[in-house]
C-alpha cells in the first residue's frame, strides 16, 4: 500500500530476488520446482518476457529477465498469486508463500548483463549445494554451457554473443568465466547504485531523468524510531506501549494499535509484512487497519 511504484519501461532488464514468507521454503519437492518453471514458461509467453537466467533454491529464487513491455508489476502479481494457489492446494496450507515485497533492481543491460547472469548461476555454489554450477538441475546454467536445447525458455544469446562468433566458442568462454569467478570466491554481495540500479552513476542518472520517474523510497526507520512511534501513540492514549503491541482487543487499545500501525507505515516507511511481525498480526489485518485510517472510516 502506498509504496513507490516499480520502475517500468519497455526493454527494462531486472535482477529479481523472490523469497519465501518468513524465510520459509517455497519449494518442498521437485514437483514444486517443475511447476514453478512451467508457470514461468507460460508467463514468459503471456507477458512477452526474455528470461536470461534463473536459479531455484529451497527458500528463494533469483531471476534475470527483461520486460519487452512495461509490465513487471502485472507479471509478478499474477505469477505469485497463481503459484501461491498451487502451493497451498498441493501442500494443504494457507496464507502467503512469498515475502510481501520482492526485490527488483534495474540492470544496465549493455554493460552488466553477463556479470549478472554468472552471479545468478553461481548462487547454488555459494549455498554449498554443488561444486559444479553447470550441473545444478534447477538453474539455467546448462543452457549456456550445453546449448539452447538444454533449456529453450532461456534467452542466452544476448549474453553469449559477447564471447565469440560460434556457439561452441561462446559456451567454452562462458564456462571459463564461471570457473574464474569460482576461483575468485563467487562473491554474493550485490551493491545497487542508489538502492535500485545495477549499473554506474551515469546509468542511474539517465533513468532518474526519465519523465514520470517515481521518487526513490525513503530509507526505513531504525528500530528505535519505530518503537518511539509506538510509545508516542500509547502515551497519547494514556496507556503503556506493551498494551499497544499486545493481543488485547478492547476498543481503546485496538484504536491505538491501528493508529500506531498507520504511523509506522506512513512515517517510518516500514512494509506491511514487517509491521505484521512487530504486532504479531497477519499482513491482511495490518493492511485493513491502515486502509481504515487512510479512508477515514
Amino acid at each position: 500500500m502506498g509504496r513507490p511504484k516499480r520502475i517500468q519501461f519497455p526493454g527494462a532488464c531486472y535482477y529479481i530476488e523472490l523469497r519465501g514468507n518468513n524465510k520459509q521454503d517455497i519449494f518442498l519437492s521437485n514437483q514444486d520446482r517443475r511447476h514453478f518453471l512451467n508457470l514461468l514458461r507460460a508467463y514468459r509467453e503471456r507477458y512477452d518476457l526474455k528470461v536470461y537466467a534463473y536459479c531455484l533454491m529451497s527458500g528463494y529464487v533469483l531471476l534475470l529477465l527483461e520486460t519487452v513491455k512495461p509490465n513487471l508489476a502485472r507479471f509478478m502479481q499474477g505469477f505469485n498469486t497463481v503459484y501461491t494457489k498451487y502451493f497451498n492446494t498441493q501442500h494443504n496450507t494457507s496464507g502467503h508463500v512469498f515475502q510481501g515485497r520482492y526485490a527488483a533492481y534495474v540492470v544496465d543491460k549493455e554493460n552488466r548483463l553477463p556479470e549478472m547472469a554468472t552471479h545468478v548461476h553461481l548462487e547454488c555454489l555459494r549455498a554449498g549445494l554443488t561444486s559444479k554450477p553447470w550441473r545444478y538441475q534447477w538453474s539455467s546454467c546448462s543452457a549456456y554451457v550445453e546449448g539452447e536445447a538444454a533449456e529453450p525458455m532461456v534467452d542466452s544469446g544476448p549474453v553469449l554473443k559477447r564471447f565469440g562468433k560460434t556457439r561452441f566458442k561462446q559456451s567454452v568462454r562462458y564456462m571459463h568465466i564461471i570457473k574464474e569467478r569460482m576461483k575468485a570466491g563467487a562473491e554474493s554481495a550485490i551493491q545497487p547504485t542508489r538502492g535500485m540500479y545495477i549499473g554506474d552513476d551515469a546509468f542511474a542518472a539517465k533513468l532518474d531523468a526519465q519523465p514520470g520517474r517515481p521518487e526513490p523510497a525513503p530509507a526505513p526507520a531504525a528500530a528505535a524510531d519505530v518503537m518511539k512511534i509506538v510509545a508516542d501513540v500509547a502515551a497519547s492514549h494514556g496507556m503503556e506501549k506493551e498494551k499497544v503491541l499486545g493481543r488485547g482487543q478492547w476498543r481503546d487499545v485496538a484504536k491505538a494499535r491501528r493508529e500506531a500501525m498507520h504511523r509506522i507505515w506512513r512515517d517510518a516507511r516500514l512494509g506491511v509484512t514487517e509491521i505484521a511481525r512487530l504486532f504479531n498480526r497477519t499482513p491482511s489485518a495490518v493492511s485493513q487497519a491502515i486502509r481504515m485510517l487512510e479512508q477515514g472510516t
